[in-house]
């Protein structure tokens, strides 16, 4: 982050996020700022309570699950809200770290409260799987089911590694996050909480529009195989607790292991080159680990790049259209 010229507190300076210039001026008191991050937030949240209306006919406590998405958004704006306060106010300076810590790190417990919602909402908004679909583009273009042909590489502990490196994921948007924070990039840091948010939302909305189990419960592949996977300690208890945790959610297309490791990736290239090449290993273990493990078709991972290719293309007009400017704060 790179601060342009020195000027007096109270006026205003030029910060270039990822080359995007924002002005930043304190925050004026009464006047509510929700940055990009936190509308991608709630206009995902008025999204899904639009489908849940349109299909609450089918959807038994849809009452309950627009209160759910009403408590939400209140939570995001009231957080936003009270941060902005607690900055303006001549609040104790660990009672302002509080406020920016809760208000950067929210979706960290956002983000996984809407993914769980999925489970119960895609197959009543979309009651309708494309295992078939997807594994016959595999099929076509391939001319072999890949998990299959993916056989006669199966070794035990390679299956074990590259499990864990799956499971690994979940923490890659935290740890860059953590780095940033850590840094006191808070500029980038926000940026990067917008572009987490964006990213799991698309994928969410993927999930909904193309409802995908995997070849590993699709009937035609599961008898084709001849070698299940199997590995030395850990492979069996990880891979239940998995299964247990994100149930049975139709979250395969597009893959968003594989289009959040990318921007993972990407930006950690871009922010911080050090943990990039820590990152890079295991963002390749666990693209690789996708199809490997048997969770994702080939087309899901395709798909997943170019998500996170329409994503990098569109960040920087999205978060400037999204109000970068006038929700940056002195910082």
């Amino acid at each position: 982050m790179k601060l342009r010229g020195s000027r007096p507190a109270g006026s205003m300076t030029e910060r270039r996020i990822d080359g995007i210039s924002q002005d930043t001026r304190q925050v004026l008191p009464g006047k509510l700022r929700l940055n990009p991050a936190d509308k991608v937030a709630i206009a995902y949240l008025l999204f899904i309570a639009f489908l849940i209306a349109i299909f609450s006919v089918r959807i038994k406590w849809w009452v309950l699950l627009h209160v759910g998405h009403a408590i939400a958004i209140a939570v995001v704006v009231l957080v936003a809200g009270w941060e902005q306060s607690v900055i303006g106010s001549g609040a104790s300076s660990s009672r302002k770290r509080l406020a920016r810590f809760i208000r950067g790190w929210y979706p960290v417990l956002l983000i996984p409260i809407t993914y769980k919602e999925l489970s119960y909402l895609i197959p009543l908004i979309h009651p309708h799987d494309f295992d078939a679909a997807l594994a016959a583009i595999d099929h076509r273009f391939l001319g072999v089911h890949p998990t299959v042909w993916l056989e006669r590489f199966t070794w035990p502990l390679l299956t074990e590694v590259l499990q864990l490196i799956y499971s690994s994921y979940y923490f890659l948007p935290i740890i860059l996050g953590i780095v940033l924070w850590r840094s006191r990039r808070f500029e980038e840091f926000h940026f990067w909480v917008f572009i987490v948010l964006l990213g799991f939302y698309l994928s969410y909305l993927g999930y909904i529009a193309v409802p995908v189990i995997g070849p590993r419960f699709l009937p035609e592949i599961v008898q084709a195989q001849t070698k299940p996977l199997t590995g030395v300690w850990l492979f069996q208890p990880v891979r239940e607790m998995l299964d247990r945790a994100e149930g049975i959610t139709r979250d395969c297309f597009p893959s968003g292991h594989t289009e959040l490791t990318l921007l993972v990736l990407y930006y950690s290239h871009r922010f911080h080159r050090k943990t990039f090449y820590w990152l890079l290993p295991i963002g390749t273990g666990i693209i690789i680990s996708t199809v490997y493990l048997r969770y994702h078709y080939v087309i899901d991972v395709l798909a997943g790049a170019i998500f996170a290719f329409a994503i990098l293309m569109m960040a920087k007009p999205l978060y400037r259209a999204l109000g970068a400017n006038a929700a940056a704060e002195s910082r």
